[in-house]
């Protein structure tokens, strides 16, 4: 009788152990660098809890995040809630979006701010504000940034009406894999495009996909702004724009990278845009064959970028140096032509 109980205490130990560990690898190592869940890797908060009702991965409703967030500082402290300097909203002058590259859904009403790029609404359900990102939030803790913008959306959203805008693509672009609906949302009375004041605040920074890139030009004009007044997440130096130089200080996270194409060239069908004379060594940009229509339809050639000044932004790691592999024309801004 003991044998039996032994081994099913063995066993039951064994299980735990291993989803003790597999919890780990989700949220971390202790030293706070995280594996990428949905897809990337930044930092975290060790052992801190999910917001409180935002669905996320270690909350009952399983919503989740397609990113992961990071621990910005500045000069070498990290940043307070009273150290995130932005506008007042109402204080900023954001023109009227163009949203006829989008279709216009349906008219709804907002119940909820579950966190801050996710909202509750009566009919559409959980809407994840689609083109942005937010680099402290991550699914178990809130920073600064993310804590604001929260706020922001609270004074702005509650109870009320909003816009709601999708990808005209009906096979993709409009459900995440968590099946949240994915929205650009105006505020019906005032006009005022949500993602685009998160963004001129400071509070977001633009990370289209290649399913929902059509606002990523018009959101790249407002962060250009918030940029140049150092405001929110601009005047923290992790989230600075670096340089080709500086990428190998930045591997395995999410990087903006400005610098001049020394050579763009085509090889075994892949794109390589260089930012050194050693391929090797220096970054490096790559463009996969599958990808390359996009460019075309976007009429961007990459290969006619060679001696241009671009800022291009991605997921950094290393190979053959540092690099990025693209996969939509939006990911790259031209900055001298």
């Amino acid at each position: 009788m003991f044998r039996p109980i032994l081994i099913l205490f063995l066993f039951l130990a064994s299980f735990f152990l291993n989803a003790a560990a597999d919890a780990r690898k989700l949220g971390g190592d202790d030293d706070g660098a995280q594996q990428k869940y949905m897809g990337h890797i930044e930092r975290y908060t060790p052992n801190a809890k999910p917001p409180e009702g935002s669905s996320l991965p270690g909350d009952d409703g399983g919503n989740g995040r397609g990113d992961d967030g990071g621990d910005g500082s500045q000069n070498g402290a990290a940043p307070t809630q009273q150290d995130v300097q932005t506008p007042a909203p109402e204080s900023l002058d954001i023109p009227k979006a163009d949203f006829q590259s989008l279709r216009l859904d349906r008219n709804d009403t907002v119940l909820e701010i579950i966190d801050p790029l996710t909202i509750r609404l009566e009919k559409s359900g959980i809407v994840r504000l689609v083109g942005i990102d937010i680099p402290d939030f991550s699914p178990y803790s809130q920073g600064p940034l993310a804590e604001s913008a929260a706020h922001i959306l609270r004074d702005m959203l509650a109870g009320k009406t909003v816009r709601l805008y999708q990808t005209q693509d009906k096979q993709t672009g409009r459900k995440n894999r968590l099946n949240q609906s994915l929205y650009h949302v105006v505020i019906d009375d005032s006009g005022s495009w949500v993602q685009g004041v998160l963004v001129r605040l400071g509070l977001a920074r633009v990370r289209s996909e290649p399913a929902n890139p059509e606002m990523a030009r018009a959101l790249y004009t407002l962060e250009a702004q918030a940029r140049a007044g150092k405001v929110g997440l601009w005047a923290f130096e992790p989230y600075q724009v670096i340089t080709p130089e500086q990428t190998p200080q930045h591997l395995n996270s999410y990087a903006i990278v400005e610098g001049k194409v020394i050579s763009a060239a085509r090889k075994q069908n892949v794109i390589y845009l260089n930012f050194g004379q050693n391929w090797r060594d220096d970054f490096t940009v790559s463009i996969k064959s599958q990808n390359i229509k996009r460019f075309q339809k976007g009429d961007l050639n990459p290969l006619d970028l060679n001696g241009r000044t671009v800022r291009v932004r991605g997921w950094l790691e290393s190979y053959n140096g540092a690099h990025i592999e693209i996969d939509h024309p939006e990911s790259i801004e031209i900055i001298t032509p």
